[in-house]
């Protein structure tokens, strides 16, 4: 799981790169282990924290979302292309990390998902920017984010989560030919065009498997009728209005797995990123004041400490979500809109400012402050 420290020491390769910008063409990023490409941030320790009043919900989500920005501005920054290997596990944190930049590739260990409804949170690190722009449609998007369902590699590429698709045998086959092809003073317009070329002699023309998939073109127009609706009791009417069993399933997994007020804050946020002139910039500082309501407040106000009890610390995934499903109505539009008001003037770190390009680098975020642990986890 990702913690703070190791979004600490993505900062510092990132200060890496920065200092040697124009010369540097490729990041690659990838999970260790074998299994992930990252399974998402350590949650369940920012939970204890906040119920002992540490300072880490503030910390850490301040620094994984302005990691987030900078790799998202990478390319435009540097002129270095990241490269993500999605050859496993891909979710949470794992997501912020790896979908910015303009090479995601995925293989058939590839299992994607934003799960955080399960847990009472919601698709932060720029996911409500991303679900709402994927190529196969803003609906789609908040199918994935407000579900939390998990897609594999032929889905990926058709939702425009991933971009290429290369088989796991030839990954390293991948990294070998990123190193031979991004020397150092191949940047900009030239690593991208090497980049292209190196994925597509790793892939061989390979193409992923389609059985079993979630976004059918079937499966699409019922995502599209139903999560095109403006508040979520239109998508509940629209998934109870149709006949068949993917409406059916997906409904009750939101009514057995979902918390109601994050997908209620949830929609809410994804269509904020589609108003016109919103950027990466704004969507993680928006996101960042909804981190910090939803792990620091308990119920009704958030379902966070419930969600993780359930799923992460008593692991018994039975939920009590305050509001339920059945008081939806008092997921009111006040309590929505409170998620998304200026932070208070004592809180521990105030608001994440991310303006220009050079934000939270090693020239401008001073050093990292100590962390103030209370918990005995």
């Amino acid at each position: 799981a990702l913690n703070l420290n190791m979004i600490r020491l993505l900062h510092l390769a990132m200060d890496q790169i920065d200092r040697h910008s124009g010369t540097v063409g490729c990041l690659v990023m990838d999970g260790a282990g074998g299994k992930a490409f990252c399974a998402g941030g350590d949650v369940q320790i920012i939970r204890e924290e906040a119920l002992a009043g540490g300072s880490l919900p503030a910390d850490f989500f301040m620094e994984e979302y302005a990691i987030v920005f900078r790799l998202a501005t990478l390319f435009a920054r540097t002129g270095c292309c990241q490269v993500s290997l999605f050859d496993g596990i891909t979710m949470g944190g794992g997501v912020g990390l790896g979908t910015h930049g303009p090479f995601r590739v995925v293989t058939e260990k590839t299992r994607f998902a934003m799960p955080e409804m399960a847990i009472g949170l919601f698709p932060d690190v720029g996911a409500t920017f991303l679900l709402s722009h994927l190529k196969a449609g803003a609906s789609v998007g908040r199918f994935l984010g407000m579900t939390g369902t998990t897609i594999t590699a032929w889905d990926c590429l058709r939702a425009g989560v991933g971009t290429h698709f290369v088989p796991s045998s030839s990954i390293e086959k991948l990294r070998e030919l990123l190193q031979s092809r991004c020397t150092a003073g191949v940047t900009g317009a030239a690593a991208r065009q090497a980049c292209q070329a190196a994925i597509e002699e790793a892939a061989a023309g390979a193409r992923p498997d389609a059985s079993g998939v979630v976004l059918s073109d079937e499966n699409l127009a019922v995502i599209e009728r139903c999560f095109s609706g403006a508040t979520v009791e239109d998508i509940v009417a629209s998934l109870r209005q149709e006949p068949g069993d993917f409406a059916r399933e997906t409904l009750q997994k939101m009514f057995q797995s979902c918390s109601p007020t994050s997908c209620k804050v949830t929609l809410a946020a994804m269509r904020e990123t589609l108003k016109p002139g919103v950027t990466i910039n704004s969507v993680l500082q928006t996101e960042y004041r909804l981190s910090q309501r939803f792990t620091t407040r308990p119920q009704p106000l958030s379902d966070f400490f419930e969600g993780i009890r359930a799923v992460l610390v008593d692991k018994d995934r039975k939920q009590k979500w305050n509001p339920s499903w059945d008081r939806l109505e008092e997921v009111t539009e006040e309590k929505v809109a409170a998620f998304f008001s200026p932070m208070e003037a004592n809180h521990l770190r105030g608001e994440l400012i991310l303006d220009g390009e050079l934000a939270f680098s090693e020239s401008t975020r001073g050093p990292f402050p100590e962390v103030t642990i209370k918990s005995k986890l």
